[in-house]
């Protein structure tokens, strides 16, 4: 991991809301911290620790994940964590629910412009169609990574 001083954060987002976005600013709960430097990844506490390298579809070498894989998991885990508390809330028992996440990166013409997409696959066995169709708007309606997505997330790039 890269030494030196993490750069100062803001503990709340002041930011003007995009329509759809709730009103008011939001407090800070949790802050993940990870490093990526010479071809690996580490969060601050050390339960990750992975090799990156470039998938060989994209030329690179393969052999480790890469950030679109990452993005992939963090993403269906916190979807699933949404349905979950969604369903719990309503009495729904979501034991045996499955969340795929498929994540592409596109790039337009032949410039550097490069933007990714995503597809969710949740599977709900045992809940009844329209229910499942509900909880899974719902929790899509609540996922902090499903709201970044559709409302932009805010960025903050520091030099350090």
């Amino acid at each position: 991991m890269p030494e030196g001083r993490p750069a100062e954060r803001p503990e709340r987002s002041e930011r003007p809301k995009p329509p759809g976005r709730r009103g008011g600013s939001y407090d800070a709960l949790y802050t993940a911290r990870a490093s990526s430097a010479l071809g690996k990844v580490a969060s601050d506490d050390g339960m990750l620790d992975v090799r990156i390298k470039a998938p060989a579809e994209l030329g690179g070498p393969g052999g480790a994940t890469n950030p679109e894989q990452l993005l992939a998991a963090a993403y269906a885990s916190c979807f699933h964590n949404s349905l979950t508390l969604v369903a719990g809330r309503q009495g729904v028992r979501t034991s045996d629910a499955t969340v795929d996440t498929a994540v592409t990166l596109r790039k337009r013409g032949s410039a550097d412009d490069y933007t990714i997409t995503t597809d969710l696959t949740v599977r709900l066995p045992g809940v009844e169609p329209e229910a499942a169709r509900r909880l899974v708007e719902q929790a899509h309606g609540e996922c902090p990574y499903s709201r970044a997505f559709m409302q932009g997330a805010e960025v903050h790039v520091h030099l350090a």
